[in-house]
């Protein structure tokens, strides 16, 4: 079961409302442990009609004034186009489609027969691994065992010590205990009590495994440079075949034919299915930090310790402003407040289940870079536009071609810095499909019938414990801390005393934000927002552009 790509418009993501739902609360307006929630006057759904060609201009000139000029943080986290066989233009799009899918199966072909070297390659890699270790530990017993098993045994009949056995039977162990200085008959029959003759063999012998040694020895250790210098490459080769299909994947993705779901879905549809009409949906996320709920003496205050690792960077680099500082790899940023918290811990099996793929560890400390790098660490308060827009392409008629462009909804979100690291975890899940998808295609990875991504040693281990081993206790990186349980236990109690009595309590703080701040939210700071940035900017420029409602 391949990964997913096809989603309704609008349901690729966690709905926010269902996100906010997920928020522990011991009252309707208790905000403690973070809040996700649109502003009702900043939701609403913008449809103009404009000549074509203009969508796409619009959206450049949009992302970059919000980027550049307005300070929010703009990502496009969605995108696809869908054509109809009657378009002039279907024929130029399926061809590149097919021809991508073409490059595709080329490159997957190419993976797999990289993958198929290398698992040769690491299979000589192991054995000569092993011979190499018997010369670094100086296992004279398994080189001389490799010396009668593979070059002794291959000398004519009478010489080799094998065929010679049955005259001295004892002839294999006396060679055994013999030392590279013992390489005269003379040594030798000092040594251990042997006949002269047999000495004689002996001696030649040894005097044969010393120069196969030698000679052995330097093959060995250029066989296996040269098998791990394979290796290394192949598996560069293996990660470059993925980074160069990953694009064309995506624009194969992209690329989709009109169906019936498509033409009865649009309201807008004017006349019948066989009108050409083209469809692109694109979402943009733009984020920046609340002003104005900071306390007014220690807005964008930095915690005192602003990394765990001394891998810091220089104030206000990369154009950061406000005295920001750069999250380097291997830094673990710090946050006046911890934005990963139990809610998000709740959440990120939601996440796993929406998007098909395992969230770990390192994509948890991703995301938390990502937040310190695009907002602030001493700011616990953000604003979201999340601007989803299907643009509908079609000729009427008497030949005028016009683009019906579809925003539902435009909508402000306002959250805490904990519910925007959710998205953040989103965002990453999504860049993981690609690997994932590839992954399916090569066999590595299960799509498992409740939508989670497994390893294929998963499943064997799943299936058969005993021969591929008893899948041992790892550490949840997820798991909830005792005061965690504490604190869930009282919310279930008071939730309880809510239903059972009608008692709205909410005299307890559960999490580290503001209790009472969504009137804070709505009253002071939304009515701000929508008068001067919504309104005279991001309203304003569509009506610009765009000409009207």
């Amino acid at each position: 079961m391949p990964v997913q790509w096809r989603t309704p418009i609008g349901e690729k993501f966690l709905d926010i409302d269902f996100i906010h739902s997920q928020i522990p609360r011991t009252s309707t307006n208790d905000s403690s442990m973070g809040w996700a929630l649109r502003h009702p006057n900043t939701t609403f759904r913008y449809n103009p009609t404009v000549p074509a060609k203009t969508a796409l201009a619009v959206f450049t000139g949009l992302v970059n004034m919000m980027q550049n000029r307005w300070e929010f943080n703009v990502l496009k986290v969605d995108e696809w186009i869908e054509i109809s066989p009657s378009h002039p233009y279907y024929q130029t799009i399926t061809k590149q489609k097919h021809d991508l899918v073409r490059q595709v199966k080329e490159g997957l072909a190419q993976i797999d027969r990289a993958v198929s070297d290398t698992e040769l390659l690491m299979h000589d890699r192991r054995r000569y691994k092993e011979i190499l270790s018997y010369f670094e530990e100086k296992d004279e017993h398994s080189l001389k065992a490799m010396f009668i098993d593979q070059v002794d045994v291959n000398l004519p009949e009478g010489v080799s010590l094998r065929s010679i056995a049955p005259r001295w039977p004892t002839i294999i162990a006396d060679f055994q205990e013999l030392k590279d200085e013992d390489d005269t008959p003379e040594k030798i029959m000092k040594k251990i009590e042997v006949s002269k003759a047999e000495a004689v063999v002996l001696a030649t012998k040894v005097r044969l495994y010393k120069k196969w040694k030698q000679y052995f020895g330097d093959e060995v250790k250029t066989r296996y440079k040269l098998i791990v210098q394979r290796v290394l490459g192949r598996k560069a080769s293996i990660e470059e075949y993925s980074n160069w299909l990953r694009p064309l994947i995506r624009r194969v993705m992209q690329m989709r034919e009109v169906d019936d779901s498509t033409l009865t879905m649009h309201m807008n549809f004017p006349i019948g299915s066989g009108m050409p009409v083209a469809f692109q949906y694109m979402e943009f996320w733009a984020w920046t930090r609340m002003e104005g709920l900071e306390p007014a003496e220690e807005p964008h205050r930095y915690p005192r310790e602003t990394y765990i690792t001394k891998d810091t960077g220089p104030r206000g680099s990369l154009g950061q402003s406000k005295g920001q500082m750069t999250a380097l790899p291997g830094s673990i940023p710090k946050f006046r407040v911890e934005p990963y918290d139990n809610v998000v811990k709740k959440l990120i099996p939601e996440i796993e289940k929406k998007h098909g793929v395992k969230i770990t560890k390192e994509d948890v400390l991703e995301a938390r870079r990502r937040l310190y790098s695009k907002g602030s660490p001493g700011t616990e308060w953000y604003v979201m536009m999340q601007i989803p827009a299907v643009v509908e392409t079609f000729k009427l008629p008497n030949g005028l071609e016009v683009e019906d462009i579809d925003i539902n909804p435009l909508s402000a979100i306002f959250l805490t810095h904990n519910m925007l690291l959710v998205r953040l975890l989103e965002i990453i899940a999504e860049e993981h499909k690609i690997d994932v998808y590839i992954d399916e295609l090569l066999g590595k990875k299960v799509l498992t019938e409740n939508g989670i991504v497994k390893e294929l040693d998963e499943l064997l281990k799943e299936e058969f414990p005993e021969t591929y081993g008893k899948k041992e206790e790892e550490a949840d990186v997820f798991k909830a801390d005792i005061k965690d349980n504490i604190k869930a236990g009282l919310r279930n109690f008071l939730s309880k005393l809510r239903e059972i009595f009608g008692l709205e309590l909410g005299f307890i703080k559960l999490g580290p934000y503001s209790p009472m701040v969504l009137d804070q939210l709505f009253y002071h700071y939304g009515r701000p927002f929508y008068r001067e940035v919504f309104g005279p900017k991001i309203w304003a420029y569509f009506l610009r552009n765009f000409g009207g409602v």
